[in-house]
């Protein structure tokens, strides 16, 4: 919950409560001429809410077992969230298949200049030196490393006879 009534972002302010039944809608700025930009959203939420009959004053004992609360809650407009530009065309990705191959075992970027993807495709070959990797845009393959075949195995095939 946001601290401040200045420090919400323009927009609606949804006090509802489950015990009572009512709700109320306000504006961010109507909030503010009311109640002052300095004051916290848990008091404007208070003074909201004095009126339901289930609220209990700050400090009071504990609700015993059957009593009703107040379970009035506020819902604050989402915070703004800045807009990253987005260069035109489509993000490549660097994948890595599993050893065996058959399956992406990771999808490790998605990058729009070409250039940064392929120097992240070059590390994840050095990260990945015994998978296969590639570097898509969409279906096409604009790089791609190998699989390194195994080594072959240093003991004989069949054991000497007796």
């Amino acid at each position: 919950m946001a601290g401040l009534l200045r420090d919400i972002q323009p927009g609606r302010v949804y006090v509802d409560c489950s015990s009572c039944k009512r709700s109320g809608r306000y504006t961010v700025a109507s909030l503010r001429e009311r109640f002052g930009p300095d004051m916290s959203t848990l008091d404007v939420l208070r003074t909201l809410t004095a009126s339901c009959r289930y609220q209990r004053p700050p400090g009071s004992p504990p609700a015993r077992k059957y009593e009703q609360l107040c379970l009035a809650a506020i819902t604050l407009p989402p915070p703004h969230r800045p807009t990253i530009p987005v260069p035109p065309g489509v993000p490549y990705t660097v994948e890595v298949w599993t050893e065996t191959g058959g399956g992406i075992e990771a999808q490790l970027a998605v990058i729009y200049p070409i250039d940064m993807a392929r120097a992240a495709f070059q590390v994840a070959c050095e990260l990945w030196p015994k998978h296969e990797v590639t570097l898509r845009d969409r279906c096409r393959i604009v790089e791609k490393r190998e699989r390194p075949p195994a080594p072959a195995s240093a003991a004989p095939a069949d054991p000497p006879p007796p």
